[in-house]
């Protein structure tokens, strides 16, 4: 009887391609990142499991382990950079928020000096009426228009109260009409009017979004970055 031959037993081996492909992604992850660092990772876990289920017909194991240690090295560096990237931008979006609320802090207390220091020229405000009230700067002009001497209807001497910084469209500081003989508007940094509570009734008393503020003529706030009053990132001057 004749012997039916044996099939061949494999003896050649072979280059896992998947291997080959972790290590090309490591070492493009020194340029891309992440998008070819994570690549270079699956595709090298993937490899090295091949790899070892093969027994010995795979070859390519220290292919593969360099594409992941690059692959890993190149991902966390990438993170590391763009964690610091972030602390950055946001110290640097602090440091410019807390140099705003400086300026507007300090154009705040000069509406405020300047309307003290009409009353006091005056014996008056800066405004008619008989109870007290609330006017925005960005919207009510004639009362800056009083206080700049451009409107001598209340400010009959013509005196300069007040004298702010001009802004740019229409942000921090003063916007003057054609030839600067009138005021389109006062604008916080961040584009917003200034709030001015006035007391009309001249009963040196305030009430402030429901603070009362004793022995005050006048209170000068903004409502801050976020431009909604009462939050607590208002700009006030008491």
């Amino acid at each position: 009887m004749q012997n039916t031959p044996s099939p061949p037993i494999p003896n050649s081996t072979g280059s896992c391609a998947l291997a080959t492909a972790s290590l090309v992604c490591g070492i493009c992850g020194l340029f891309l990142g992440p998008l070819t660092g994570i690549p270079a990772i699956i595709t090298g876990h993937i490899a090295l499991g091949r790899i070892r289920k093969s027994g010995g017909i795979l070859q390519g194991n220290g292919l593969a382990i360099a594409g992941l240690v690059l692959g890993y090295i190149f991902t966390a560096i990438f993170a590391v950079i763009l964690t610091l990237a972030m602390a950055g931008f946001a110290a640097g979006n602090s440091a410019i928020q807390k140099a705003h609320k400086i300026t507007c802090l300090a154009t705040a207390t000069d509406l405020e000096s300047a309307v003290n220091n009409f009353y006091n020229e005056y014996g008056s405000m800066p405004q008619i009426g008989k109870s007290d009230a609330t006017v925005t700067t960005d919207v009510d002009s004639a009362i800056l228009e009083e206080l700049q001497g451009l409107n001598t209807t209340l400010n009959t001497r013509g005196i300069k109260f007040l004298s702010v910084k001009e802004g740019k469209d229409r942000k921090n500081g003063i916007i003057y009409g054609t030839g600067g003989g009138s005021v389109l508007g006062l604008y916080d940094p961040w584009g917003g009017g200034y709030k001015i509570r006035l007391d009309l009734d001249y009963d040196e008393k305030l009430d402030v979004n429901g603070e009362v503020l004793d022995g005050r003529r006048v209170a000068v706030w903004s409502d801050g970055p976020d431009r909604k009053p009462g939050t607590k990132d208002d700009v006030k001057t008491w």
